[in-house]
């Protein structure tokens, strides 16, 4: 019998395999497509398990998640709230910050507990972001500032960004619509070697952005905590808004908190965090 807890992070949806309670079968990206698939599993963006750290890794746990098309991301923003949650709730860790091993380095999240004495809110120390293009990465050499990336209809001027993963943002309109259009094209354009989130952002007020996400691996989603971060990283870059300043990101699902430090020398991504049901998969 396997457990598991399905979570979301501003409708941003991830099921979490509870391996702890007892042995299960091993997650597979195939076995991750099937549990993520709407209307025929669970259904959610990405399935995660938590894991020991790896020796030499100064962690307190490890999170491993895989895509709703089977593919592994380096972080996940919204996935690594949802994870603290589990590991609080759930495993009992007391830690604060947890320091959590993903594949895009360790993040030291703080958390605090809402009135029914579970987690409710996390802010994740999201590290340095980059505009490096070798960092992004990105084709080419240099800052990837209004770079001009041309797709099939029309060219849109985009800023690269590693944010633990890469992104692309494009200032603008934050029309989903337009997310939905673009965004399957954008998210493998070449100049990305290694694919990108996309994030088309627009400018509202110098603590405001409205963003609209097309993720790698998920596709069109309700929130993204690296795609949040990207843009307002982004914003500062490009004098849209200040460093060491809270930015409200709004989202579909919600809004986060990014706050930019000086120099880009950190950066920090606060949000809510909620379970939704815990349930048996029947497939054992």
């Amino acid at each position: 019998m396997t457990t598991f807890i399905k979570y979301h992070g501003l409708g941003n949806d991830f099921i979490i395999i509870d391996t702890h309670a007892e042995p299960v079968a091993p997650l597979t990206p195939e076995r991750a497509r099937a549990l993520c698939r709407r209307g025929f599993g669970v259904g959610a963006d990405g399935v995660m398990t938590a894991d020991p750290p790896a020796p030499g890794v100064d962690a307190h746990l490890t999170m491993r998640l895989i895509n709703s098309d089977g593919s592994i991301p380096e972080m996940c923003g919204n996935g690594i709230r949802c994870f603290v949650k589990y590991a609080v709730d759930v495993l009992g860790r007391t830690e604060n910050p947890l320091r959590v091993s993903t594949p895009g380095g360790v993040k030291a999240c703080r958390w605090s507990r809402g009135e029914d004495g579970g987690v409710a809110f996390v802010e994740v120390d999201m590290g340095a972001p980059s505009f490096d293009r070798a960092r992004v990465p990105m084709q080419g050499e240099g800052e990837a500032i209004d770079v001009e990336v041309p797709t099939d209809a029309r060219v849109f001027v985009a800023t690269g960004v590693n944010t633990g993963n890469p992104h692309m943002v494009i200032f603008g309109s934050s029309d989903r619509d337009l997310a939905r259009t673009f965004g399957p094209e954008l998210t493998a354009h070449p100049l990305w070697s290694e694919g990108a989130n996309v994030e088309f952002t627009e400018a509202v007020a110098p603590d405001h952005l409205r963003v609209a996400v097309w993720e790698r691996g998920c596709g069109l989603t309700e929130a993204c905590g690296t795609g949040a971060t990207a843009a307002a990283a982004a914003a500062v870059r490009h004098g849209l808004a200040a460093a060491e300043t809270p930015i409200t990101v709004s989202l579909p699902g919600g809004d986060l908190v990014i706050t930019i430090g000086e120099g880009f020398a950190s950066s920090r991504m606060a949000g809510p965090v909620a379970e939704v049901y815990r349930g048996v998969l029947s497939d054992g």
